[in-house]
């Protein structure tokens, strides 16, 4: 099986289209990499939604801790 390995940077722009175009292309990227996910894992529609959450409270996590505020 095949590893994808994506690096996420944060990313300054002056133009608010290309942020909008950005957001709606990683949705995309993102809805894909779920359903391969569940494709191949054979988790349930409400299984990958819990991890998507548990993924984001970690990130929110992290971040409060890599900055000391948030």
């Amino acid at each position: 099986m095949a590893s994808t390995v994506t690096a996420f940077t944060k990313i300054y722009m002056a133009n608010p289209d290309q942020k909008t175009l950005l957001i709606e292309q990683t949705s995309k990227d993102i809805i894909e990499i779920c359903k391969k996910f569940q494709d191949d894992s054979g988790s349930t529609n409400s299984e990958v939604k819990t991890l998507l959450r548990e993924i984001a409270t970690l990130w929110k996590t992290e971040e409060k801790n890599k900055f000391g505020f948030r």
